[in-house]
C-alpha cells in the first residue's frame, strides 16, 4: 500500500489515534547516527517508488520528525544526506522534491554541495577520531 503525506494530514484530521501507523523508530543499538537511519529509511521509500515518486513532494521537517519521533534537526541532516546522493532537490523555504533521476541524469552537484558535503565528512572524521582516542585513554 502507497502512503502518502496526503495521508497523514487526513489521518490527523480525522481524529485517529495514530496518524502515523508505519511509523519507524530509531534503533538505539545501531551504530549509525539517527539521521542516517532516517536518510536510508527514506531512501529504501524513494527508490522503492511506493512512497514517493519523481516530482513528488516530501512531507515537511516537522512531519518527518513527528513521523520518525526525532527532532528537526535530525531529518534536516538526513534530507542533506539525500540531497548529497541527488535523491531530492530542495526549494529554499518551500519543500524538498523527489528528483527525476532520468531527467537530471549527468547533472554534477554544485561546489557549494560539494564543499559542505567534504565538510561534514571532515566532521564526521574527526568525531571518529575523538571516540578512538578516548576508548584508548580508557585502557
Amino acid at each position: 500500500m502507497a502512503l502518502c503525506w496526503h495521508a497523514i494530514g487526513r489521518a490527523m484530521a480525522s481524529g485517529t489515534e495514530d496518524a502515523y501507523p508505519w511509523r519507524v523508530t530509531i534503533n538505539a543499538n545501531d551504530p549509525r547516527p539517527a539521521y542516517l537511519q532516517v536518510a536510508d529509511d527514506l531512501r529504501r521509500r524513494i527508490q522503492s517508488g511506493d512512497d514517493y515518486r519523481p516530482g513528488d513532494r516530501l512531507p515537511s521537517i516537522r512531519a518527518l520528525a513527528k513521523e520518525y519521533e526525532i527532532a528537526p534537526q535530525t531529518v534536516q541532516n538526513a534530507l542533506r544526506e539525500l540531497r548529497y546522493a541527488g535523491l531530492v532537490n530542495s526549494q529554499q523555504g518551500r519543500a524538498f522534491f523527489v528528483r527525476d533521476a532520468g531527467k537530471e541524469a549527468g547533472v554534477a552537484p554544485d561546489i557549494g554541495t560539494l564543499a559542505d558535503r567534504l565538510a561534514d565528512v571532515e566532521r564526521q572524521l574527526q568525531e571518529l577520531r575523538n571516540r578512538v582516542d578516548s576508548l584508548e585513554v580508557r585502557e
